[in-house]
């Protein structure tokens, strides 16, 4: 049945939590208002958006399609189609989203500017993959041979390429379609054996693999020394000065080992890694103005500099530690990112999502208040007393991030989402509260009600009880219990099956293990032919429990 008011009510309160960065709860709320509201297309956007934002992009694709689906000329589906793509590195598939934006909206500044983002990552990408593609032509014989038959070979290898790391599972699809030569390039770009299950075969692959590295190694190895035979005299006087610097940093005598970067910086100031030894000394001295001072200048005139990507991306990473080291987050993510688009690497990526976390951690705690936490309870209070749920909510909302480890105002944010028929949520925030306090009987009621609400009933007594052992005289956990128990006896003595109930009941693992259980199969099978020999299985606690389990849940009727 179409809501729009409700769907309306839940999209402000999606694109409220979706601004406050609480993604989980935007989705919830847009997943509610679509059930409301089937038809919207700005729902299934939003959601797709919210996905995004929680890195879900196979979902927030499914939404993104649904929306094109309903509004095909609507430019901004374009936009949340290419953006999940784009977080799948499906790159062309996002180009295409774009372009096709674009024939609806040809000035849409958001689309040209995607588009522009995706094709620069896709130059990038193609450029590093034909780099290393032409690489391994170089190095074997018959990949070179058939590079001199086909001009175009190295590119034939590169779209294969990209379209199994587009869709990895269909491989072997992709590879039957291919010819033999595009095939065996293929497999030494992964170093795998695609049409060869044999272990000796495997094996064989393997050893001429570790016999090219040793010869790679060895060519290297020479090139080097050819390298340094070929190196201007200012490169060799240099590279003296750097190493005698290495060995001072080591033996950590600074002053020294600046001397002698700075030295091989006066004679060579054309090599980058000069400015990244100098800025590790600056960051063992604690001084770290200095290393921020010397990566800027370093970044700055690199291209002035012989500096390969990977040594910018290493200069990059010291920036980011130095400021790091000063709490400047912001700029120390930002010289992450940047580090990545020299040399995605997972190094990088684990120490920027490490930084995310940490800037995250801080920030939460230094927002900190149980002074402000208490202010805002007392205002959802009194929300709550009026019945204005949302607002409570609300209010308790930035009680938690104010203070979020005081048990109670779980329990107060669990009775608002209550009130607004979120029960899943509810219940996450009194299991929090619970976590908390595990004595707070308060939380036990609160979770027995939710499980009756939730229809299940069996979890709801073992709440109440819960409540009661630590609060005998308990009246909402007693009341609760009775209600309950009354409940359940109603239910099992009815004839009509409650089929909600029924599928939710089968669904839950503690019950499917009761009845896959061999013995209680033929118990149940007995009770089936004679309801009246239950009383046989009262003295055994474990069948017992299984049984009460089972009537709890609706799925053995006691008549």
């Amino acid at each position: 049945m179409v809501n729009k008011e409700e769907a309306q009510r839940l999209k402000e309160l999606g694109n409220k939590c979706f601004q406050e960065g609480k993604f989980d709860e935007s989705v919830t709320h847009f997943t509610n208002a679509i059930k409301n509201d089937p038809q919207d297309h700005v729902l299934y956007s939003n959601l797709s958006g919210a996905f995004a934002s929680l890195g879900k992009f196979y979902e927030a694709l499914e939404n993104a399609n649904k929306c094109i689906s309903l509004k095909k000329d609507w430019p901004k589906g374009y936009i949340r189609k290419g953006c999940a793509e784009h977080g799948m590195r499906q790159l062309d598939n996002a180009e295409k989203s774009y372009l096709e934006g674009l024939k609806i909206d040809p000035t849409n500044k958001s689309l040209k500017d995607a588009l522009d983002k995706v094709r620069r990552e896709k130059l990038i990408e193609n450029m590093e993959y034909i780099n290393h593609i032409n690489t391994i032509i170089e190095n074997d014989e018959k990949l070179k041979s058939y590079k001199e038959e086909n001009a175009n070979y190295a590119n034939e290898l590169l779209d294969t390429i990209k379209a199994i790391n587009s869709n990895p599972m269909n491989i072997r699809l992709i590879l039957s379609s291919c010819n033999k030569k595009i095939s065996e390039g293929v497999e030494k770009f992964f170093g795998l054996k695609f049409n060869d299950d044999s272990a000796y075969e495997a094996e064989r692959e393997r050893e001429k693999e570790r016999q090219k590295k040793k010869e790679e190694e060895e060519k290297k190895k020479k090139e080097e020394e050819e390298k340094k035979k070929n190196r201007k005299p200012e490169e060799i006087l240099g590279e003296e000065h750097k190493l005698k610097g290495n060995e001072f940093y080591k033996q950590k005598k600074f002053d020294e080992a600046l001397k002698e970067y700075d030295e091989a910086i006066n004679i060579n100031p054309n090599d980058i890694m000069y400015y990244y030894n100098k800025a590790a000394v600056f960051l063992e001295m604690k001084n770290n103005e200095k290393a921020i001072e010397t990566c800027l200048y370093a970044i700055e005139n690199r291209y002035n500099f012989k500096a390969d990507f990977t040594q910018v991306a290493k200069v990059y990473n010291r920036l980011a530690i130095s400021y790091t080291n000063v709490k400047d987050y912001d700029k120390a993510l930002e010289a992450y990112r940047k580090s990545l688009v020299e040399d995605n690497n997972r190094a990088t990526r684990n120490a920027l999502k490490e930084l995310e976390r940490r800037k995250e951690k801080e920030e939460r705690e230094a927002y900190i208040d149980p002074v402000k936490a208490e202010e805002h309870k007392n205002k959802g209070n009194e929300y709550f007393k009026n019945n204005d749920f949302p607002n409570a909510k609300k209010e308790y909302d930035e009680a938690i991030r104010r203070n979020p480890n005081d048990a109670k105002l779980y329990s107060n944010r669990a009775a608002a989402l209550t009130k607004l028929i979120e029960y899943p949520s509810a219940l996450e925030d009194v299991m929090k509260a619970i976590e908390l306090d595990p004595n707070f009987v308060k939380a036990y009621s609160r979770k027995g009600n939710l499980h009756f609400f939730m229809k299940d009933y069996y979890k709801a007594l073992q709440a109440y009880n819960k409540g009661l052992e630590l609060d005998p005289n308990n009246k909402e956990c007693t009341e609760g219990y009775h209600r309950c128990v009354y409940k359940i006896d109603e239910m099992s003595k009815s004839e009509k099956v409650d089929e909600e109930q029924f599928k939710k009941s089968m669904a839950d693992p503690e019950i499917q293990q009761i009845i896959s259980d061999p013995q209680f199969q033929i118990i149940l099978q007995r009770l089936n032919e004679n309801p009246n020999s239950i009383s046989e299985y009262i003295k055994d606690p474990k069948i017992f429990n299984g049984l009460q389990k089972l009537i709890a849940a609706g799925i053995l009727k006691v008549r």
